[in-house]
């Protein structure tokens, strides 16, 4: 399984974690379990909500793309901003 280890800020709490996340999921689906496990209040049912930007590559990371057509990498930052 091809996963790689990112850095997620949430620019609104101020928190900052490391995530072992697989490359073969969606966009929607990591944001998804994100939204789900650190409360981000992102409603799942308006398309426009749900989005990640990166860092390393720089990206708007949303829809049914896989991680994987994004290029992340061990040293992406992806941010929660609101």
């Amino acid at each position: 399984m091809d996963t790689i280890v990112v850095e997620f800020r949430n620019a609104v709490t101020g928190q900052s974690v490391d995530l072992e996340i697989p490359l073969f999921i969606t966009a929607r689906e990591l944001i998804d379990a994100l939204n789900d496990t650190y409360n981000l209040g992102i409603d799942m049912n308006k398309s426009e909500q749900v989005y990640l930007q990166a860092e390393n590559p720089y990206a708007l990371i949303k829809g049914d793309h896989k991680l994987s057509d994004y290029r992340l990498g061990n040293s992406t930052i992806l941010h929660f901003i609101r």
